[in-house]
């Protein structure tokens, strides 16, 4: 027996479960590709169930994260940089072209980043008096208090979210195969993030 279990309607995209007798639950992506198995029998279309769930759940973090960063008021290519000058510990200060590799952009989009965040009051730039051509960018006591109020609510809000699916020993197995398949698929690449070309043709990435 095949009994459909729906969330409550509270404005999240509805997925109808299918909860067979036994306990085994089935989401849409089994049936998409049950359709396929009775469509083109004599194709594997095995991998279809976890590349598209990786992909909806890529979506629905990212949809989350957004909201949750417009609530505090910033967005994540402010936090990108603020993060990154964080991590990099005390005075919190790196240079723009570090920043430029750190975050795989270009380095006008760093520069629109940095103007922004500048006028926002959250970094400072100096230019090195040793070479003129080297400018510092330091985290400024208002970027350091947004980035750790951001931190702490993004920590709890992902928390929340993987363990009211997942236990401690799922999680622990979950993260271990994830860091697995994204290192194979990084070596493939040979980069740590998929680069794309701009309208130039230029690659937006790692220089």
């Amino acid at each position: 027996m095949v009994r459909s279990a729906s969330p409550p309607d509270d404005g999240e995209e509805r997925v109808d479960l299918q909860v067979i007798d036994g306990g085994a639950v089935s989401d849409g992506v089994d049936a998409v590709e049950q359709e396929w198995h009775r469509i083109r029998p004599d194709i594997d279309v095995s991998s279809f169930g976890i590349v598209t769930r990786i992909w909806r759940i890529g979506r629905h973090l990212d949809t989350k994260r957004k909201l949750l960063l417009a609530e505090l008021a910033t967005d994540r290519g402010a936090i990108d940089v603020l993060a990154m000058l964080r991590r990099s510990g005390v005075p919190y200060r790196r240079s723009a072209g570090d920043l430029t590799r750190s975050a795989l952009i270009t380095s006008g989009g760093v520069s629109q980043r940095l103007d922004k965040l500048e006028r926002a009051g959250m970094v400072t730039r100096h230019v090195d008096l040793g070479d003129r051509r080297r400018v510092e960018v330091e985290l400024t006591e208002t970027g350091l208090e947004l980035v750790d109020v951001v931190l702490a609510e993004m920590t709890s809000h992902d928390g929340e979210l993987l363990g009211a699916a997942l236990d401690a020993h799922e999680l622990d197995a979950l993260e271990s195969l994830l860091r697995k398949l994204l290192m194979s698929l990084e070596q493939r690449s040979g980069s740590s993030v998929p680069r794309a070309r701009g309208r130039s043709g230029r690659v937006a990435g790692r220089q």
